[in-house]
């Protein structure tokens, strides 16, 4: 081996001038690529190639290369802020010391590598690259040391944050000199012929084996950065959540005590006080609830006057140019804040003008016009001391004893955002913003962090506002994750250790094989996995799709059994006029058979109104032990006697949720079923058990909460895959024609969803069949629903009256006409809620209302059912419909509903139902209903 050559200053060959702007420029771009490596959200980088570059450029620059390296790493770490410092002298101070640490120890380094192992350098032998591997992380301390004291001296690194920080800072530098010092050494390294040979065997290889671990460590960081980040985005939407629950229950408490308002009777202050207590104890963090009744100019001195025998010096004021408070100005309208509660703390508020403040006067006309919640801007609170926004929430009060005027709520949006932020300050940094006025309601400090942000928009009265929110430092703390930086570390270090052995040379190539195919393996398993989560994504979808296929027939069948029952309410309602006229007893057949057949037409409409979960349930608490014992025998009855049927029920079973005679129905139609499936006979068994389903869990129909599944499974023929994937469909049947209506399962299914369950099939040829029903569990038993129709034999014969029937479809209402006359009233018809309106108000003699539901022109037959019964509260209302997606919430709010098609004792059972329900009710207000179609 050839002595080593050392160099000195003068014998060093001259470098082009080119060389040291270079130099500094490749110094400044490597290290910005670097920190692009730095863990999220850049606390730390595993490897620091700038370190390199200064330690090959000090070997072959010598000594002139360090102004390079020192204004290189001024410039860098100017660039990115001196590290950690917002002021620009301490920034400059931190780049300062950082530069001088940096290239002190390029020129530790250089020269310490110099004289161990010469220069220019081979590294071909075992001994020299043992040097170069002890010398560089000894070597390394030295910019780590000095950097970190020296900040540490400037007061911009904590003392706390020293030992990570250095240990950070020292292996990305020795990595760095270790990866980049070969690389750089290829491009312009001594002896030439040497390292150029190298550019292939060494420079390529190291390059390719460190991307493949940038790729790595990019997608473990992203994977990484998602998996520290779930617990904040979950946090933020609870947040979110909360904003928009809290505003939603200031609009319900508004709008109750908008209703208060408009009672029979007057509200004092004593009343109002009471009203608002319990909401004040609900709510501590809303600054006030007050009302301000409308005043008119006329009306202003008798208004002050009898306001001050309650509260002496109570005088209707507004707010200054310099804001102090005075007697408001002349205006045609007043909103004076009349009563306040809490009243300490918020006297200033009392008297105050809303109309005064054009933010408030505007939400008040927004409020009165859209009969709706109104939020003004952000604005300064009256009783606001500090410099905190506040936001009104205000509803009006058309009429009532007290007057027309507003009822508004007070928050105080920083103690509002505190209250929504609980334990949770702790995690999120949070700011409120108005976004139509770019005004800040809670939080001006807030900085965000970057990609880490999360923003959601909230739409409440009239108002747009922005939600953001950051992870606070605690929370990055807790949720600090070190796998995407432990994968770069091994990736740079393994990069540094290939080059090493490469440069020994080919009798390391198998041990270079192990490594790639190790590498390689971890790939094909990563690859593994994620073609299983493919398959299993495929199978969620397809799921997905069948949900929706079942949804989009449902609507169909829905639809169409919509339509059907006003053809057959024409039918059947002809059928029975003909049957009273008819002449002889064939006419009479005739009408008979034409009502039988309009009835097999309305089951099949009520099947179809099952799957598509639009018929009416009374769903009551029915223990199904006792129940299916029951049930049992009916179950017997309807299979043959070769088909032996088991119960096994526990005792411990819940109560469960259903309409009994709905869920008799499905049990006789699976039986049914099950019967067709073993003509040579069987076993019919029927199980059950408890269960209960978080979030996730449930096998199908993403159930959640505690059910009973009832298992009915036979031991038949079971079914082929493609006939499972159509069963519960309407109108699918295997079985020959006329020997099934393929409407049984569809009703199994429909009653299971809209009872707030599931069903499921399992089957297989020759395996037999399993039909799983979902009930929900009873946490108590509830009353049975009230009961829309009256039975025909309760209704005595009407005395004469006028009845205004409104129904769009002319041969419905020409039917209905008759049936109506046959009853003994006089009928009169409109063709829409708005033409109805109009002609209670030229007849007041009309004593019944019946309207279908679903009409064009704007105003339904709900719509002008509760006009009239806020209106007409002693005017009986009957709704007519042909299919009943709402029946149970229209019965449930007390109106009487008959669904199409009905028969004359229907319709007298009826309006004997909605004459009792009305009897009894208060007088109607004197506003004129035409004002308040809304039409």
């Amino acid at each position: 081996m050839p002595t080593p050559v050392f160099f000195t200053r003068s014998h060093r060959p001259a470098r082009p001038l080119l060389f040291y702007p270079a130099l500094t420029l490749a110094y400044v771009l490597s290290g910005k690529l670097g920190l692009l490596l730095a863990v999220p959200p850049g606390y730390a980088t595993a490897i620091f190639p700038p370190a390199g570059i200064a330690v090959a450029a000090m070997l072959v620059g010598g000594w002139a290369s360090l102004p390079g390296t020192f204004f290189g790493s001024f410039l860098l770490n100017l660039w990115v802020g001196g590290g950690v410092s917002e002021s620009v002298g301490a920034a400059v101070l931190a780049a300062f010391v950082i530069a001088a640490g940096s290239a002190a120890q390029a020129a530790i380094a250089g020269e310490a590598l110099r004289r161990a192992i010469g220069y220019p350098m081979r590294l071909d032998h075992g001994r020299e690259l043992a040097r170069l591997l002890l010398l560089v992380p000894i070597c390394c301390l030295t910019s780590a040391t000095l950097s970190l004291a020296g900040l540490a001296m400037l007061g911009v690194i904590r003392p706390e944050d020293l030992a990570g920080s250095w240990i950070t800072w020292w292996i990305g530098d020795t990595l760095g000199v270790l990866v980049l010092l070969p690389l750089v050494l290829v491009i312009a390294g001594e002896p030439r012929s040497l390292w150029r040979s190298r550019g292939l065997s060494v420079a390529l290889p190291m390059v390719l084996f460190f991307a493949l671990f940038v790729a790595i460590f990019v997608l473990v960081s992203r994977w990484e950065h998602d998996a520290a980040l779930l617990e904040f985005r979950m946090l933020s939407q609870q947040l979110v959540d909360r904003l928009r629950t809290g505003l939603d229950e200031q609009d319900v408490f508004l709008l109750q005590l908008q209703r208060s308002f408009s009672g029979p009777a007057a509200l004092s202050r004593a009343d109002f006080r009471s009203l608002v207590e319990d909401f004040r104890r609900r709510f501590p963090t809303v600054q006030a609830i007050e009302w301000a009744p409308r005043v008119e100019r006329a009306e202003r001195v008798r208004f002050e006057a009898a306001q001050q025998a309650e509260l002496p010096g109570f005088a209707i004021r507004e707010i200054g140019p310099a804001g102090a408070p005075r007697v408001a100005g002349e205006r045609p309208q007043y909103y004076p804040v009349t009563y306040v509660e809490p009243y300490a703390g918020n006297q200033k508020a009392v008297g105050f003008d809303l109309a005064s403040s054009p933010d408030r006067a505007a939400a008040a006309a927004r409020a009165e016009a859209s009969r709706t919640v109104a939020a003004t801007p952000p604005i300064r609170l009256v009783q606001e001391t500090g410099k905190e926004p506040g936001v009104l929430l205000l509803r009006a009060v058309r009429t009532g004893p007290n007057g027309p005027g507003l009822v508004l709520v007070v928050l105080r949006m920083g103690t509002f955002m505190r209250g929504l932020l609980a334990s949770e300050r702790s995690q999120l940094d949070a700011r409120l913003v108005d976004v139509a006025r770019h005004a800040i309601l809670y939080n001006p400090a807030w900085r965000g962090s970057g990609g880490a942000d999360f923003a959601r928009e909230v739409d409440f009265g009239g108002r747009r506002f922005m939600l953001r929110t950051a992870p606070t430092a605690a929370y990055v703390a807790r949720h600090r994750m070190w796998q995407s930086w432990a994968v770069l570390v091994t990736g740079v270090f393994s990069t540094g250790l290939l080059g090493a052995l490469l440069l020994l040379g080919t009798g390391y190539a198998r041990r270079i094989e192990t490594v790639v195919d190790e590498r390689t393996r971890d790939l094909e398993t990563v690859n593994s996995r994620l073609q299983q989560e493919i398959r299993e994504r495929r199978q969620a979808e397809a799921a997905l799709r069948q949900a929706q296929r079942m949804e989009a027939i449902g609507q169909l069948t829905g639809g169409i059994a919509h339509d059907f029952n006003n053809l057959l309410m024409v039918v059947s309602g002809n059928a029975a006029l003909l049957a009273q006229s008819a002449p002889d007893e064939a006419a009479r057949r005739r009408a008979a058979a034409i009502a039988a057949a309009s009835e097999r037409g309305e089951r099949l409409t009520r099947q179809l109104l099952a799957f598509s979960r639009r018929q009416t349930l009374r769903p009551e608490a029915i223990d199904l032990t006792q129940r299916m014992r029951e049930i049992g025998e009916m179950l017997a009855r309807s299979l043959r006697e070769d088909i032996a049927v088991n119960l096994d029920l526990p005792d411990s079973l819940w109560p469960v949720v259903a309409d009994p005679a709905e869920f008799e129905l499905a049990l006789l139609n699976i039986g049914v079923n099950a019967r067709d499936a073993m003509p040579e006979g069987g076993r019919f068994r029927v199980t059950a058990r408890n269960v209960s389903f978080a979030a996730g869990e449930a096998e199908e129909d993403g159930l959640v909460g505690d059910f009973v599944e009832l298992t009915l499974s036979d031991s038949g023929v079971g079914m082929e895959p493609e006939v499972k994937a159509h069963a519960f469909e309407p109108f699918f049947t295997t079985k020959e024609i006329g020997a099934g209506s393929g409407l049984g399962l569809s009703q199994v299914y429909g009653f299971a969803r809209q009872s707030g369950g599931g069903a499921t099939i399992a089957s297989g040829p020759g395996e037999g069949t399993a039909i799983r029903l979902f009930l929900p569990r009873a946490s108590a038993t509830p009353e049975a629903a009230p009961t829309a129709v009256a039975r025909a034999s309760e209704a005595p014969a009407p005395a004469p009256a006028r009845a205004l029937l409104v129904e769009d479809d002319p041969e419905v209402a020409e039917v209905t006409v008759e049936l109506l006359r046959d009853l003994g009233y006089e009928a009169v018809t409109a063709a829409n809620g708005r033409a109805a309106l109009e002609l209670l108000q030229r007849d007041p003699a009309v004593a019944i209302v019946l309207s279908d539901i679903v009409m064009p022109g704007g105003t339904s037959g709900v719509d002008l059912a509760r006009h009239l019964r806020q209106h007409r509260p002693e005017l009986p209302v009957v709704l007519l419909t042909g299919h009943s997606r709402s029946a149970a919430q229209l019965v449930a709010e007390g109106f009487v509903l008959l669904e199409k098609p009905y028969r004359r004792d229907d319709l007298a059972a009826v309006i004997r139902a909605a004459a009792e329900a009305r009897r009894g009710a208060p007088a109607a207000v004197s506003e004129s209903p035409a004002s308040e179609t809304g039409a």
